[in-house]
């Protein structure tokens, strides 16, 4: 990438900063929308709920034109797992119902389906992954006529590894299931078309490859399925009129993807998240998800020269890549001494993820430190 979008990244004057699956770093120009807002609120200007809402309506717009949805699909939500829950709670799934999913995905949706088959005796089928993969006849046998869902995430938190939707999603419709994707991975990182591939529930959070705030979320559902799903939950942002003769009679809900919005969220973060879609927008996701791609292959690619055993399936076509290494003390120490930044996992693993405001150099340097430590013999 060019000079003019490492200055924008902070982080690159003093990192080599290769962790965006961890905690996407802000570029500039979300930085300073979040000061803008808090200075204007500590002099009591920062507007009214109903600014706030603009803002969120704007938000929404450019969460749609990223992943080719339409603004009355997608909902404001605090983090993935809110979207997912909601999802889960919405569905009224029950005793009789199957959820299909692969140990591939985030942990944090695997305790919503769990605390579903507790709550509601709604049964799990977990489809085992192989040499970091899951394939697609692997879920053909377990999804039947009882499953009501088919939930994956997107890009694998574990391994970059990336689920094909369209034929999940294919999957699914002809056995009357809908699939939920987990996209915080991916979207941001690599192109993601709601339309395209058939997806009828996404939710991710802004704070990794979208660049954005913690704290702040969306949740895309298809709107032929909004009038099916009933929220378990309520609150004022949810509401489209309230009844004149309120509490008698209960208030109206918004008909679009609204009704799952609850009450006040992180308001500032809207103005960060806006700051960073449009940055996304700006750079284009047709040069940010080449720019991605090139970089976990050469990361690949070197670690395999290396010797370093990958747990990445070969031909990355994600954001992250990850290897076994062969002591972790004196990897991390070393990653250290060379301000290098990645994620250390599963007791013996690393994990890298370059993003789009990173260079080959940088890559080249963490390849350098770990050719000093060696593979694990």
């Amino acid at each position: 990438m060019d000079a003019e979008i490492r200055a924008d990244f902070p982080v690159t004057r003093e990192l080599v900063y290769l962790d965006t699956a961890y905690d996407g770093p802000c570029p500039v120009p979300v930085i300073e929308a979040g000061k803008a807002f808090l200075e204007r609120r500590a002099r009591g200007v920062a507007g009214r709920v109903d600014d706030w809402m603009l803002v969120a309506h704007e938000v929404k717009d450019l969460v749609g034109k990223l992943i080719n949805a339409k603004l009355g699909e997608i909902a404001i939500t605090t983090n993935t797992t809110e979207g997912t829950n909601i999802v889960a709670t919405s569905l009224g799934l029950g005793p009789g119902d199957s959820v299909v999913w692969d140990d591939l995905d985030f942990p944090s949706n695997a305790a919503v389906w769990f605390n579903l088959e507790r709550a509601r005796g709604v049964k799990n089928r977990i489809v085992r992954s192989a040499q970091g993969r899951v394939d697609l006849s692997d879920f053909e046998r377990l999804v039947d006529s009882s499953t009501r869902l088919v939930t994956v995430s997107h890009v694998s938190h574990t391994n970059g590894y990336v689920h094909d939707l369209k034929s999940l999603a294919d999957l699914a419709h002809a056995r009357g299931a809908y699939l939920h994707v987990d996209g915080i991975q991916a979207v941001g990182a690599i192109g993601v078309d709601v339309r395209e591939a058939g997806i009828d529930f996404l939710t991710a959070g802004a704070y990794k490859w979208l660049l954005g705030p913690m704290g702040v979320a969306f949740l895309y559902v298809r709107e032929e399925l909004i009038p099916k799903l009933q929220p378990a939950c309520a609150g004022w942002r949810g509401v489209k009129a309230w009844a004149d003769d309120l509490p008698v009679r209960p208030p109206e809900l918004h008909a679009d993807a609204r009704k799952f919005e609850v009450a006040s969220v992180h308001f500032q973060g809207l103005y960060e998240l806006k700051a960073a879609l449009e940055y996304i927008h700006r750079i284009r996701m047709d040069r940010i998800e080449p720019q991605v791609l090139r970089l976990s292959s050469k990361l690949w690619s070197g670690l395999h020269n290396l010797g370093f055993e990958l747990k990445t399936p070969s031909e990355p076509s994600s954001g992250i890549v990850t290897c076994i290494l062969r002591d972790v003390e004196e990897t991390a120490q070393a990653l250290r001494d060379a301000n290098i930044v990645a994620t250390f996992r599963a007791g013996n693993q690393l994990r890298v993820s370059p993003h789009f405001f990173n260079t080959a150099d940088e890559v080249d340097s963490l390849l350098e430190v770990l050719a000093t430590v060696g593979a694990r013999s």
